[in-house]
């Protein structure tokens, strides 16, 4: 009876549709709603599935992108050994770390997906609209359009077919010992997918204006509902940033460079990130920069205000008695205005700045090290 029973429950759960949103709750499972197929405003992206997938593996989504790098070194020996283009046991540094170049998109799409409805529900507080209006919202955010995401796979796909061809052109013989696998998934699904969340990314970085724009009003003296977009913003500037650092990872790729060209290469890439990071949050800025105006025109109203009592009653009455009183609150005015005064309009924590910063800087400041290095050892 107990096997009839399960066997039954598990028909009935099979039978009933299928409602997920494809957005990621804060512990990483797929969220479940209301919405129905049908109720969704488009749909979603093929790479939703692959991740729900991947969400279900019995290890670690990240563990499990991160073993495809030995994974896909140890297939290309295979194939390589088994060719006679290496000896059997030989390992060709290349065929081994090729898997890197996979692996970068795939991690970046796990943070895209997981980080964005976190950084969104942060921001929850602020949106004065019902649960539907919400929902609505978070799926535009967090699920990526089927349509021009799968445009945008395609055209990153056939830029890697191309890439990878003329790579194959002129690389050693053995770093092709299994060209479907080197170029149709390193170069063609890394490619693919590294364009595919890049649009989605794009498209993110818009909305989060669109964001700052809908509330009334934005407290400067309660900025943390805005700290979910800048850890948000910063976290994929890094995480873009080290995706050109593994590009290092071939230890003859930038042999022929020199430092001076290095540090102009890294720079080059520096401002860019600094944007992804900055202008989705200008609009933050400049609501919280009014509002402190505001605020401070307010307090300064009502200290010229409590002035022109004092020196009435000083003066004009010669009433020394309410004066103490307005002193006091005059007194209070002046900390409070201060207090306004200190406020930041940054809508960042302390430190997510600089600490982006410095992540970014750090590649360009050893290479300049280095330089110093070399010049005084040549000299």
């Amino acid at each position: 009876m107990a096997g009839r029973a399960a066997h039954l429950e598990a028909v009935r759960r099979r039978s009933q549709p299928r409602l997920s949103y494809y957005w990621w709750s804060p512990e990483g499972e797929t969220a479940v709603t209301a919405a129905t197929v049908s109720q969704r405003p488009y749909r979603a992206s093929f790479i939703h599935a692959f991740y729900n997938w991947l969400d279900r593996l019995p290890i670690p989504d990240w563990l499990f992108i991160v073993l495809l790098v030995p994974a896909v070194g140890i297939a290309q020996h295979l194939v390589a050994w088994n060719r006679g283009m290496l000896s059997p046991g030989e390992i060709n540094y290349d065929l081994g770390t090729a898997g890197i170049y996979l692996t970068p998109a795939f991690l970046l799409g796990i943070y895209v997906l997981k980080g964005a409805p976190k950084a969104l529900d942060e921001y929850r507080p602020l949106l004065d609209v019902t649960d539907e209006a919400y929902a609505d919202l978070k799926y535009r955010f967090v699920t990526i359009p089927s349509g021009l995401g799968t445009l945008f796979f395609l055209i990153g796909a056939a830029m890697g077919a191309a890439q990878g061809f003329s790579d194959m052109a002129v690389a050693p013989a053995v770093d092709y010992a299994f060209p479907q696998m080197r170029i149709g998934m390193i170069w063609m699904i890394g490619s693919g997918v590294f364009f595919l969340l890049g649009y989605q990314v794009a498209r993110q970085l818009r909305q989060i204006g669109a964001f700052y724009a809908m509330p009334d009003r934005i407290d400067p003296f309660n900025r943390r509902p805005l700290y979910g977009f800048s850890r948000y913003t910063a976290t994929l500037g890094v995480i873009v940033f080290v995706v050109f650092l593994l590009s290092f990872a071939d230890p003859t790729a930038y042999a022929a460079y020199s430092n001076a060209a290095l540090i102009a290469y890294f720079s080059v890439f520096v401002v860019p990130t600094l944007l992804v990071f900055y202008l989705p949050l200008a609009g933050a800025h400049r609501r919280l920069a009014t509002e402190k105006d505001q605020l401070l025109q307010e307090v300064n109203s009502q200290i010229a205000t409590i002035v022109a009592r004092i020196r009435s009653a000083a003066f004009e009455h010669k009433d020394y008695q309410d004066i103490g009183g307005l002193r006091s609150v005059l007194s209070t005015l002046r900390e409070e205005a201060q207090a306004i005064q200190d406020l930041s309009t940054w809508p960042w924590r302390r430190g997510t700045f600089t600490g982006l910063l410095s992540a970014l800087l750090l590649p360009v400041v050893l290479l300049l090290i280095r330089e110093v290095i070399t010049r005084l050892l040549g000299s």
